[in-house]
């Protein structure tokens, strides 16, 4: 009696083991997600199905410029973009592509992470600003080339011939670097005062030249910049930037006026480019222009080119203080 309880127990014991066994083998080891799609600033946290998220996984992203992953399995949206995160766990690679769409809110799939503010960033991702929502970036497609002395100078000796400006012929605009500034430039409540009638486009050169060691080329500016001014008002980013310029140049009680034309464009005037970005002018000729703006590639920027055929592409306004 004693022997047949014993085999009916091992027998129990066997099944229970065989069981066990094939439910293993029917959980294999995935990702909670495979396709995600975040807005700029928010997170989603990965996790791995069938085996304990520990130690022994190690989190990768294709491009931590566009989406971060850190050693927890949550992941950063920082710009648009597609990535893949990845997940190593012993042998096994488990992938989960990440889209970041500024137009989406949450990301399309299963329930993972809920809408988050721009500012509730991880640890392990590098800070995100907070950003306005007054304004929008430009639309830039390709890096802008470097321009030589030779290219530049010839423009302001056309338009300015009398004009002489010590160590001018020294500069030369850098646009492959940036220095390592980590806040945007503060605004300034008291702008120069300047009267309309004594600003030629001559002297609105020399001021916005003089501006070049304040805000200097690369310098990073996003739209967390903030700037009141009485003409333009409220302004954040490349927007409030370049109202900053114009009442520097100008003077903060100077009227505005507004108009659509290339060939009435002067030098200081501030344009507003296919109602999504500002530059104020610093040279022209009968074909292009060039500006300098905030907010180029989260930066300050000097001497883009726009060209007139451009302009009348996008469609754009005027603001004149002449």
């Amino acid at each position: 009696m004693k022997k047949h309880m014993i085999t009916s127990i091992l027998v129990i014991a066997l099944c229970i083991c065989m069981c066990q066994s094939a439910n293993s083998k029917a959980a294999p080891i995935r990702l909670n997600q495979k396709n995600i799609t975040l807005k700029k600033g928010c997170k989603c946290t990965l996790k791995i199905k069938g085996a304990k998220n520990g130690k022994s996984v190690k989190w990768t992203s294709s491009n931590k410029k566009i989406a971060c992953v850190n050693k927890n399995g949550v992941v950063t949206a920082k710009k648009k973009g597609c990535v893949t995160v990845t997940a190593r766990l012993k042998n096994k690679k488990l992938c989960c592509k990440i889209t970041v769409n500024p137009n989406k809110t949450l990301h399309t799939d299963a329930p993972c992470a809920t809408q988050c503010p721009a500012s509730d960033v991880n640890p392990g991702c590098s800070s995100i600003p907070d950003v306005p929502k007054v304004t929008q970036p430009p639309k830039v497609t390709q890096a802008p080339a470097v321009q030589s002395p030779s290219d530049v100078l010839p423009n302001i000796s056309d338009r300015f011939p009398s004009l002489n400006i010590p160590g001018l012929n020294l500069w030369i605009p850098n646009v492959t670097q940036r220095p390592s500034a980590t806040q945007a430039p503060a605004a300034s409540s008291k702008p120069s005062d300047n009267s309309s009638s004594s600003v030629t486009e001559e002297r609105a050169y020399q001021i916005l030249n003089s501006l070049r060691s304040t805000y200097p080329e690369g310098m990073y500016l996003t739209n967390s910049y903030y700037y009141y001014s009485p003409c333009f008002g409220n302004g954040y980013g490349c927007y409030g930037f370049a109202a900053k310029l114009s009442d520097t140049v100008f003077g903060v009680n100077t009227p505005c006026s507004t108009h659509t034309s290339f060939d009435k464009i002067k030098v200081g005037d501030n344009i507003r480019i296919g109602n999504s970005h500002s530059v104020i002018v610093l040279t022209k000729n009968d074909t292009a222009i060039t500006v300098v703006e905030g907010n180029y590639n989260s930066s300050v920027h000097w001497d883009r080119t726009i060209t007139k055929t451009s302009l009348a592409k996008d469609g754009f306004k005027v603001t004149t203080r002449y």
